[in-house]
């Protein structure tokens, strides 16, 4: 965080406004917490009378301390995308998602100052691929600076043979696997069935999971991809063994956001048997930046039928979420730990019971442990979710464990989760704190804009 003294100057190219921003019901003292909040500027102007348009890259945020000292601290903006294609003769709508990192006090508040300009001269364009973002000029032609650097990446920008990277500067987090595209698909002998990430980084730098079960010859377990999303039973067909020809197809990724506190990657999925489509997805994968012993990765899952009929999603111990955990972490080789939110130790006590998390977490150096944490959000239908275990490696969240359920048309199935990459073991690692964070219901309240 940087400082801000009274007397700092803001850049003199715009007029500048502020507004406060309240949080409260966040867990107390807590130094970690990603929020969001929708803002639209265009109203904030509006309602002091005042004409054009906020510059989104002038934005500053500060952390007001318990003293009314002020601290900025980095903050992104991620534009909402116009319900059409933008008309350059529109009125020009600043609109959409602001994020940061939280700090909550004793009585799990938090209080922070936002500024925003509005350009006294120069041009403001509208850049003509999603979301959209409204970019600044000065009269002499320069853009308007980035104030906080975009660390975290995805790279490259269209997958190479297959995959995008994630990046929080030079440090890899994961590769993110597409799966086979519609045209592989038609061309049939598609050797990787669905999407993936692999490896996924914890906090050491160090892969936490694995492709595939250890000790296998037979590759028996080879349709586990290290983090990924599938189901056994999608209207009769299973997607989770590969011992058909069912596959998850990578139609196109709707969104690319890189920024100081995330990159957001949305990837549009068709569920195919025999060609035929079964059900449409969309992933919505979020990656925060690390803190110092553990990094967060939100999803959230959007499946949907394709007609008027609906998907028929069976009973059944596997799908959605699940991940093949590297060897060293595992009870097995190891001599890791399973851990759930109710107590349950590994396979013989936390396999197919309910709870709010699962932790799978072992030695993944000399003397230093990691482990990663799966939290099922409190607004998913059937929470807290079953857990499907092994004490040989793997962990996935069974969505369909105790009854089928049906996808009508035109009522989508959301579900979110959250990942926790940590060191230490559950307790040390604080995996029960960070779940009550996600928990946590926010309030967010914006008082009323005035010039700074």
């Amino acid at each position: 965080m940087k400082s801000i003294p009274a007397s700092e100057e803001f850049d003199e190219r715009f007029d500048w406004f502020s507004v406060q921003m309240g949080v409260t019901r966040l867990p107390a003292d807590r130094d970690f917490i990603p929020l969001s909040h929708e803002i639209n500027f265009s109203d904030l102007l509006e309602s002091m009378g005042i004409t054009g348009a906020t510059d989104e890259r002038s934005l500053r945020l500060g952390h007001i301390g318990p003293e009314g000292a002020v601290s900025e601290q980095p903050v992104q903006f991620i534009s909402a995308p116009p319900e059409h294609r933008p008309d350059k003769d529109a009125p020009v709508r600043v609109a959409g998602e602001l994020c940061w990192i939280a700090r909550s006090d004793s009585t799990g508040q938090a209080k922070y100052l936002l500024w925003f300009g509005v350009p006294k001269d120069g041009v403001q364009i509208r850049v003509p691929y999603g979301p959209h973002h409204l970019r600044g000029f000065d009269s002499e032609g320069r853009a308007t600076p980035v104030r906080w650097h975009q660390s975290m990446q995805i790279r490259p920008q269209w997958p190479v043979n297959g995959a995008v990277n994630i990046y929080e500067n030079k440090e890899l987090v994961t590769s993110y696997r597409t799966g086979p595209t519609l045209a592989e698909a038609g061309e049939g002998n598609c050797k990787i069935k669905r999407p993936f990430m692999y490896p996924l980084n914890g906090p050491d730098g160090i892969s936490l999971t694995e492709f595939g079960k250890s000790h296998d010859p037979t590759g028996s377990h080879a349709h586990h991809y290290s983090l990924f999303v599938s189901h056994a039973a999608v209207n009769k067909r299973d997607f989770w063994s590969e011992r058909s020809g069912e596959l998850i197809v990578h139609r196109m990724f709707s969104l690319q956001e890189d920024g100081p506190i995330l990159c957001r990657l949305v990837q549009r999925t068709h569920w195919l048997s025999e060609d035929e489509p079964q059900m449409a997805g969309e992933r919505t994968w979020t990656f925060h930046r690390a803190a110092d012993d553990f990094r967060l990765m939100d999803v959230e899952l959007r499946l949907e039928s394709m007609g008027d009929e609906p998907v028929e999603l069976g009973k059944t111990n596997f799908g959605f979420l699940a991940a093949r955990m590297t060897p060293t972490l595992n009870p097995f080789d190891g001599g890791g730990e399973i851990l759930n939110s109710r107590g349950d130790r590994n396979e013989q006590d936390a396999h197919e019971k309910q709870a709010e998390w699962i932790d799978q977490s072992g030695p993944i150096a000399q003397d230093r442990w990691a482990g990663l944490a799966m939290f099922d959000h409190p607004s998913n239908p059937r929470h807290p979710t079953f857990w499907h275990c092994r004490n040989d490696g793997w962990a996935g969240a069974s969505f369909c464990f105790a009854d089928a359920f049906a996808i009508e048309p035109d009522q989508p199935l959301i579900l979110n989760y959250r990942l926790h990459l940590h060191r230490h073991d559950s307790a040390e690692g604080e995996v029960a704190g960070r779940y009550e964070e996600y928990e946590a219901e926010p309030i967010i309240k914006l008082g009323k804009p005035q010039r700074k």
